[in-house]
């Protein structure tokens, strides 16, 4: 055996497992181990996680690192935040999370701008009650974000930021409560992870989501709800976090259209 035969056959060990008899990734703590540590190690996102990604030269910083410093503001120094201070973290925050996960903010000429204002209307009390308690605000945060913009002129669109939204949500949960519950509050709203779900539904025998149509693929409450559904049938509970990373990570490299037809 050669040693790149040797190394290949080695590399079988740290795979993905499958659902018997599905094409569907195990939805299992070992799987989400292995997808963290592949995200973790992927030169495309090792600087996102990065709370030491500063402002520098051209670089305008990472997500981990504008969070960190709303959770600094809000959390850690309890101290009054200057309003031009709190609107420069938040400014941060938006441009980073629309920058590496590429939501498209600017495509209607004024995405940015409304989503800043949209959190700048909220108290900050009421910000971090939205973030902590998703359920008991009826996902209101998510409601507000996704709202349709209004952009001047002919030459943009109205757009409903729901991905942007989620992933606001998501990032600033992850990041300021880490630790407690309240960290894994909010799904990542993704295409990739919503084609596969009704997959998953079938297979766990849930009423799959239909998502044949704009309603339906702008339905949150579903989207989570099914994952939710999904988490509670697994004899060994992952995260919804895990539950993101995992599904969206087997599944953003493969054609799965193509594989279901």
């Amino acid at each position: 055996m050669s040693l790149i035969e040797r190394e290949c056959d080695e590399s079988k060990e740290h795979m993905f497992s499958l659902i018997e008899n599905t094409q569907l990734v195990a939805l299992t703590p070992r799987n989400v181990a292995l997808a963290e540590a592949m995200i973790k190690n992927d030169s495309a996102y090792i600087k996102s996680s990065d709370v030491n990604a500063v402002p520098k030269d051209k670089y305008a910083g990472s997500t981990a690192y504008w969070m960190r410093q709303l959770k600094l503001l809000l959390l850690v120094e309890r101290r009054s935040v200057k309003d031009d201070e709190y609107e420069k973290v938040l400014s941060g925050a938006i441009m980073a999370i629309d920058r590496e996960n590429r939501t498209h903010l600017s495509s209607d000429g004024v995405g940015p701008k409304e989503m800043l204002k949209r959190l700048l209307d909220l108290n900050k009390e009421a910000l971090l009650n939205f973030l902590r308690n998703p359920k008991d605000t009826k996902y209101d945060l998510i409601v507000k974000l996704s709202e349709l913009t209004e952009p001047k002129g002919e030459k943009y669109k109205p757009r409903k930021n729901l991905s942007f939204a989620t992933k606001f949500c998501h990032y600033a949960c992850f990041y300021l409560f880490d630790g407690e519950d309240a960290q894994d509050n909010y799904s990542i709203y993704d295409s990739v992870v919503k084609k596969a779900l009704p997959e998953y539904c079938k297979y766990y025998k849930i009423d799959a989501p239909k998502f044949n149509n704009k309603k339906d693929l702008h339905d949150y409450l579903e989207y989570q709800g099914k994952i939710d559904a999904i988490i509670e049938k697994l004899k060994d509970k992952i995260s919804r976090n895990g539950f993101d990373h995992l599904v969206w990570y087997y599944f953003k490299g493969r054609n799965y259209e193509k594989r279901q037809e």
